[in-house]
């Protein structure tokens, strides 16, 4: 529904503009290719550029004035932790891992911090709402591939007091960023953009009670759950579930961020008008820039 919406708000806005004599219009589609990682139980440490997956994304924008416009965009990326690659022992011995594909709608503003129609490097800022679908996996012991929400590693399908109740997959974030354009012509730019979750879940890696449900999965019979809760006797044959160790930290939400390489296109076929509203109400011409010492 979240998605039909976000959709059907960019349809209303364009509605909007053609019913508006003294409103332009200027549609652009936009573009990204860069990477994606997380933050979260098994990222320890400083996290930049660690464990870093594909990301790609697209969407379009929509000028509402001379600096800020609304941002529809769909991002496709990938997040990843593996406890084998933590410069801590500790950590090395839980040997926890998952990846997770992730699909997210976000809705957003955007505003130029300089004005593009002056300015050829332009940074600018951005933030809203998204939804995003996630579904952590792993491979168990036999080269298999196990989708970890479907099975409760900490004891969701016990249904007993003191364990987790089922996560949700598809969840509401909040995406915030930046970024800066180099307006190579009037239609065309290309630039570098960060963009941070805020998540409302600790389980986007599958990990957040403290303690192990291990005990209790194997006498419920859940064998494959308790073997994926606990992998320590996967390094050291025969280690049993540490009294000092907690398996997660539920106080601390995961996250999940990306950065792109960019470019954008103004969509001069659906270009309605060639003024904005002003405060007064009156139409503002664009600007004139030069570019390679050339005014347009």
């Amino acid at each position: 529904m979240l998605v039909k919406s976000s959709f059907r708000l960019l349809l209303l806005i364009v509605i909007l503009a053609l019913n508006s004599p003294v409103m332009a219009q200027r549609v652009r589609v936009f573009g990204g290719l860069g990477g994606s990682a997380y933050l979260g139980d098994l990222i320890q440490g400083s996290p930049a550029l660690k464990q870093v997956s594909p990301d790609v994304m697209g969407g379009a924008t929509y000028d509402l004035g001379e600096k800020i416009r609304y941002r529809l965009g769909l991002s496709l990326l990938g997040v990843k932790g593996n406890d084998a690659l933590s410069p801590r022992a500790d950590l090395r011995a839980r040997n926890l891992n998952f990846k997770s594909f992730i699909w997210e709608v976000s809705n957003m503003m955007e505003y130029d911090i300089l004005d593009r129609n002056v300015y050829n490097i332009v940074p600018y800022v951005f933030g809203g709402f998204g939804i995003y679908h996630f579904n952590p996996t792993t491979y168990d012991r036999n080269g298999n591939k196990v989708y970890l929400h479907d099975i409760g590693t900490e004891g969701q399908y016990l249904n007993q007091p003191g364990y987790p109740k089922l996560y949700h997959r598809m969840q509401l974030n909040i995406p915030f960023g930046a970024g800066v354009r180099y307006e190579v012509s009037e239609t065309f730019a290309v630039g570098f953009e960060f963009n941070y979750r805020i998540l409302f879940t600790d389980y986007l890696d599958d990990v957040s009670t403290p303690k192990y449900a291990t005990n209790a999965l194997i006498a419920a019979g859940q064998l494959e759950a308790a073997s994926l809760s606990f992998r320590s006797d996967e390094v050291s044959p025969g280690a049993k579930p540490p009294l000092y160790m907690p398996r997660g930290n539920p106080h601390n939400k995961d996250a999940f961020y990306s950065f792109q390489v960019t470019f954008s296109v103004r969509l001069d076929n659906v270009f309605l008008g060639g003024y904005y509203t002003s405060p007064g109400g009156g139409p503002i011409a664009p600007k004139t820039r030069t570019y390679r010492g050339n005014a347009y």
